[in-house]
This record gives structure tokens, C-alpha cells and sequence, in this order.
């Protein structure tokens, strides 16, 4: 059951992407003749897409989608990313070890969690010198970054700006019936507008960085978040970002050593200089 229901998302998704590339395109007989279905599926499949959000209808006897927003093109572009069996969890060797037999049913639990805004208890390793602490939380979602999956969520209710808990890091958990007092919450784009990857600390700043030419080349058509943008001038690059002045994000400005240069703001400099003579120092 669980692969059917898998290949009729599969297909509705890849439905919405061909209507949303050539609208007034396919007819019902081309959708008909594409996924190899008969006609009331693919009349089911337009339904499931308008409960998913898409707004997609047969006009003039082919189909168009008249509106799609950012939010739920996210969705199905994430759904259909989850559906990739190819795809894999890096670190679940490393949660499996810590919940065993216990991992799927954490997963779900988690999951049906954020979907109920149901308070969940953890005992949390911030790292190995510190006490485990026990805490309230709220979550909001569960995400991927680089090996690691992070549980993103509120502490004790409040309604300040959600951290993000390594999974393995949990040494407890307790999944209760309590609801969350937390009535609205941002969209995920709106949380991580300024943050550098899933990391979302630090204060907020413009940041102004000069790449060579030759390595602007390279980099130009990178997309690093939502904020950037990159401009040529005589023989460099100029990228800015507003963002927030994260641990990743330094570390990532220091991975490129004499290629960059900060140019703004003063205390980017400071850090990195800081830090670079840290690293001197460590080797004299």
C-alpha cells in the first residue's frame, strides 16, 4: 500500500510540473497518454493538487494552474525530494546506536508531534562538559544539514527565535499530549532569511566580501541564501549578504584564507583577525 500511495504523489507532483511549465499544453488525453492512467485518476490527481494548494484546472479543455505559491511549491518540491529512495539519512548509523529499536517509532513520533504542536521533553548534551539539561520544547520541524538532522524548535514556549537540537545530542525524550502555546509560527523562509544554512545565531549584519576575479568567476553562480547579491568590477567581485554572524558562517568566510576580503562590517575584521592569530599563536 505504502508504494502505491508513494507513485500516485510521485505522479500528481510530476503532473503540477508539466502543467506549471507549458500551461494550456496538456490536454487530459496527453495526461492520459503520459502517466498511462485512465481519465478519473488523473481527475483525482487535479483534486489531490488543489488540496495540496496548487490551483490547477482544465480550461478550454487543456490544463493550467493559476496559482502555485512559494510555500507550496516548497512542499512539493520537498515531497518529491523525500520520495528519492537513493536518498539517505548520513547519520543514522550514529541514532540508531543511541535508540536502537526505537528509532523509526522516534521518527514518527516526532513527526506527529510538530503536526499536533505537542510539547515534547528532552535531556539535552549541549556538549560533552556540561550537565545534561532537561527541557520543554515546541517543534517545528525536523531538518537536514550536511551528515546531521537537527530537531528545529521553541524552549519552555517561548516565543523568542527557535534553536535547532543535533538529534544525537538528545539523551532523553518524552512525547506528551500537552499543546503547545505558541499559536503562530513563522513560515521556514521567513526563519532562515538571514541565517547561514540551518544555523540561525548571531546578530544580523551587512556583510560586504571582495573575491578575485578569477575565483569570483567560479563562484558566481552560486547560490549561498536568499540575501546575496554579487556584482564584477575592475578586477574583482563584490558579494553582500545580510546575515546573521554565525559560528558557520565566520568559519565558512576563514575557509577561503587569502582569496577573500572583508570589506564590511568592521567587526567581521576584527573577528577574523582575532581568530587568525589564535591559530598563529597555536603553532609558534
Amino acid at each position: 500500500m505504502k508504494t502505491i500511495i508513494n507513485q500516485e504523489i510521485v505522479r500528481q507532483i510530476e503532473m503540477a510540473a508539466l502543467v506549471l511549465e507549458k500551461p494550456r499544453t496538456y490536454s487530459e488525453l496527453d495526461l492520459i497518454e503520459y502517466f498511462k492512467v485512465s481519465a478519473q485518476t488523473i481527475r483525482r490527481d487535479a483534486e489531490k493538487l488543489r488540496e495540496m494548494g496548487v490551483d490547477i484546472h482544465s480550461n478550454r479543455k487543456t490544463y493550467e494552474i493559476f496559482h502555485c505559491d512559494l510555500k507550496t511549491l516548497n512542499e512539493l518540491i520537498c515531497s518529491y525530494l523525500a520520495l528519492n529512495k537513493f536518498d539517505s539519512i548520513k547519520n543514522l548509523n550514529l541514532i540508531r546506536k543511541k535508540y536502537g529499536q526505537k528509532t523509526l517509532r522516534l521518527f514518527v513520533n516526532m513527526l506527529n508531534a510538530i503536526s499536533k504542536r505537542h510539547l515534547i521533553e528532552i535531556l539535552y548534551n549541549k556538549n560533552a562538559h556540561e550537565i545534561n539539561v532537561r527541557k520543554n520544547i515546541s517543534p517545528v520541524s525536523l531538518m537536514r544539514a550536511g551528515r546531521n538532522i537537527y530537531l528545529f524548535a521553541y524552549e519552555d514556549d517561548s516565543h523568542d527565535k527557535p534553536r535547532n537540537f543535533l538529534l544525537e545530542k538528545i539523551t532523553d525524550i518524552k512525547f506528551t499530549n500537552i499543546k503547545s502555546k505558541i499559536q503562530h509560527i513563522r513560515s521556514m523562509p521567513e526563519f532562515f532569511k538571514t541565517s547561514w544554512g540551518v544555523f540561525t545565531g548571531g546578530d544580523i549584519y551587512d556583510v560586504k566580501l571582495r573575491f578575485s576575479k578569477e575565483m569570483g568567476e567560479e563562484i558566481k553562480d552560486k547560490f549561498y541564501m536568499e540575501t546575496q547579491q554579487m556584482h564584477s568590477e575592475d578586477n574583482c567581485f563584490i558579494i553582500t549578504f545580510k546575515v546573521n554572524l554565525s559560528y558557520e558562517f565566520i568559519s565558512w568566510v576563514m575557509g577561503w584564507g587569502n582569496l577573500v576580503e572583508v570589506l564590511e562590517p568592521p567587526l567581521l575584521k576584527d573577528i577574523i583577525i582575532a581568530k587568525a592569530n589564535e591559530i598563529i599563536n597555536k603553532y609558534k
